[in-house]
């Protein structure tokens, strides 16, 4: 075992006595020293799946790792199941304690061989720089700790402590509690957002939007509530909720264009829960649904960050007739071996490509590839972010099926979605 290793089992006192021995030194010496704990991501779920001796080896050679890009006065020792702290002392500034975070995430990126199994392990990185960020090791190692909570519910690989991160946290917690009594409150609304067939410009359906109107902090953008949902386990409810409420709205829909489609998102984590599907069958039976106007929106990062489970989730709702939407394409990394397998229906183009294709030749040749590439797969492709009459033919004549965007209609409540659809005009292309 390398010297830089002080444990290799959980050992969080023992940090403590270290953090104030090198404290004591970085006094003397003028020097600033950084604290970084590394959590290493769904280690409790890879625990329960493969056991104890796998994740023992997998954080043994986690450390070894580590010890390898590390200097020879770095120290690392373990202090959870699934965390280690890696002591930095003499460093320059926070600037050097980012260098060492970046160095430390490419040598996680390689994969991992545990028990003849290769394994890929990402991690989250709480980051904290003695005297600037505390002047205690306990404040220290607390301040790091806040730091990695806050990367780790917003998905970062790593973020440095400040000064507001536990104000920020705090109130996270007093949101978390809100958040549980919404829906008994009917607090949750859903708005719509049209989408058009480009083939004559027809109303083909709407993407339901879930928008949390709170009586304290008013209407709390989906970006703020979502993450909180699905880092306490919420969003499952409000997902359930959102599915149902919709359904029960587009039930009542006038049928000027005939049956439209509804498209609703689906949280990345439930892609492994084993009752989505029959959730799912029982709001369509519920409402009265036909399963072939019901697409679901999956996003393509979350797709393939567990492939096997998301396209056996998938094959199961389109064995039901459910269609399954493949959201903010392009901006994942999915590559053709695993793309030519996708049981989808449909490509949505990320807005980010779309909004500026008549001004970037990059982003105009992104979303010419994505709908060339639906074609040959015999997918539908949808395009978000069409905020222009020109952006609208721009798509027509690539031969995109569907688009929605602000210059056919913001998300509207669902009370003045069904005017919109007796009011709708065709755009003349």
């Amino acid at each position: 075992m390398s010297d830089k290793i002080l444990s290799l089992r959980p050992n969080r006192p023992s940090l403590i006595r270290y953090l104030d021995s090198y404290m004591r030194r970085a006094r003397t010496s003028g020097r600033q020293l950084a604290l970084l704990i590394i959590q290493v991501k769904r280690g409790q779920e890879f625990g329960a799946l493969f056991g104890y001796r796998s994740i023992e080896q997998l954080m043994e050679q986690l450390a070894e790792r580590l010890a390898d890009i590390c200097r020879d006065r770095d120290r690392i020792m373990r202090i959870g199941d699934h965390e280690y702290a890696l002591i930095l002392p003499d460093i320059l500034n926070t600037g050097h304690c980012i260098l060492a975070a970046n160095k430390i995430l490419r040598a996680l990126s390689a994969p991992f061989q545990v028990e003849n199994r290769i394994v890929s392990m990402g991690a989250n990185m709480g980051l904290a720089v003695f005297p600037e960020h505390a002047a205690q090791p306990d404040t220290l190692l607390q301040h790091a700790e806040l730091a990695l909570s806050d990367a780790i519910r917003s998905d970062a690989p790593y973020l440095m402590y400040k000064e507001d991160t536990q104000e920020n946290l705090a109130g996270t917690w007093n949101m978390e509690s809100e958040l549980g009594t919404a829906l008994d409150n009917c607090e949750l609304e859903i708005f719509y957002q049209p989408k058009i067939n480009l083939r004559g410009g027809l109303l083909a359906g709407a993407e339901a939007l879930l928008r949390w109107r709170s009586p304290t902090r008013g209407i709390v953008p989906p970006n703020i509530f979502i993450p909180i949902a699905t880092h306490t386990g919420q969003i499952r409810e409000l997902t359930w909720s959102a599915i149902n409420m919709a359904l029960q709205h587009a039930a009542t829909w006038p049928t000027r264009f005939g049956p439209l489609s509804l498209a609703i998102n689906i949280a990345p984590s439930l892609l492994e829960d084993e009752t989505l599907v029959r959730r799912v069958a029982d709001a369509m039976g519920i409402w009265s649904a036909k399963p072939n106007r019901l697409i679901l929106e999956i996003t393509e990062a979350a797709m393939m960050d567990n492939i096997d489970v998301s396209f056996e989730t998938i094959r199961e709702l389109k064995n039901r007739g459910v269609m399954v939407s493949i959201d903010d394409f392009g901006t994942g990394y999915s590559s053709l071996a695993n793309f030519k397998n996708i049981p989808a229906s449909e490509l949505k183009i990320d807005k980010s490509f779309v909004m500026n294709m008549l001004t970037s030749k990059a982003d105009a040749n992104i979303v010419r590839a994505i709908i060339n590439l639906a074609k040959s797969f015999d997918l539908q492709v949808a395009a978000e972010g069409a905020e222009s009459m020109e952006i609208l033919r721009a798509l027509a004549a690539l031969q995109c099926n569907y688009a929605q965007g602000y210059y056919i209609s913001q998300p509207i409540p669902a009370n003045a979605f069904a005017q919109f659809i007796s009011e709708y005009v065709p755009p003349v292309f």
